[in-house]
């Protein structure tokens, strides 16, 4: 670990889930530019590798580590690894989803276990994993990714809203058993473009009218939510726990 390089949060280390792209990717290289050796943990080994690569060819510390976060196996394995090949976890940023929608009459039972069980209880066991090891040497930050889903709902989004809102619950129960050493907060993104969009083939259309939704005029970037997290993460948010921040070109404000 270069504990000497400088930084907000010069010689932690942190797990960043979901880190083979979007918004997961931009928080692993914040981090590693603020100083923190960073564990990217994802399922796309192609993009992770690259990811950890780039990051240690700008000078950061980074290691890839391949996790199905539907596994519990695979997940005390990311957190037992981090901490072999950098001796501490100070940050973990439980960012992965994935996710299927229908309405509760269209949506199977399989769609709803893999939404659920990557997006609320792999947060649950990697907190459960990494609590004990931030707390070796004397605390950490845990952040989670939650969304404007978190508090409003949209049609046909059955599992990821109700994995969005079980975020908040889990954030405020981890914030109270396990404080003041750990601190705990969630990161609520609205419409952020990342390559899911390319991916989902979102046409040029419709990406204009969600970004005239917001008062930010705009939609939001990997990098907005980023800087969000590494301010959670650094003890400038030092008396922030157990509560949720919005990132969201000011979403959330409309009433229509």
């Amino acid at each position: 670990m270069n504990s000497e390089r400088p930084g907000r949060v010069a010689g932690k280390t942190a797990i960043v889930t979901g880190a083979a792209s979007g918004i997961g990717e931009a928080t692993a290289r914040r981090l590693a530019e603020e100083g923190a050796s960073v564990a990217v943990a994802d399922i796309d080994e192609i993009n992770g590798k690259r990811v950890a690569a780039e990051i240690r060819e700008t000078g950061g510390e980074s290691l890839f580590i391949r996790t199905d976060l539907s596994r519990t196996d695979e997940i005390e394995d990311m957190v037992a690894r981090t901490e072999e090949r950098f001796g501490r976890l100070d940050i973990l940023h439980n960012n992965a989803i994935a996710f299927r929608h229908g309405s509760a009459t269209e949506l199977d039972e399989a769609g709803w276990d893999l939404t659920l069980n990557v997006g609320l209880k792999a947060v649950f066991l990697a907190s459960k994993f990494g609590i004990p090891v931030m707390r070796k040497t004397g605390g950490g930050a845990i952040i989670n990714t939650g969304s404007v889903h978190s508090l409003v709902s949209f049609a046909t989004c059955t599992a990821y809203d109700s994995a969005k809102a079980g975020i908040l619950g889990l954030t405020r129960v981890l914030a109270l058993d396990y404080g003041p050493d750990i601190r705990v907060n969630a990161v609520l993104p609205g419409a952020i473009l990342t390559p899911l969009w390319d991916k989902l083939e979102v046409p040029e259309e419709e990406r204009r009218r969600y970004a005239e939704m917001v008062p930010a005029r705009r939609l939001g970037h990997g990098a907005d939510i980023a800087n969000a997290v590494l301010y959670l993460a650094s003890d400038e948010a030092s008396f922030v726990t157990g509560t949720h921040l919005a990132v969201d070109g000011g979403l959330l404000c409309r009433t229509e």
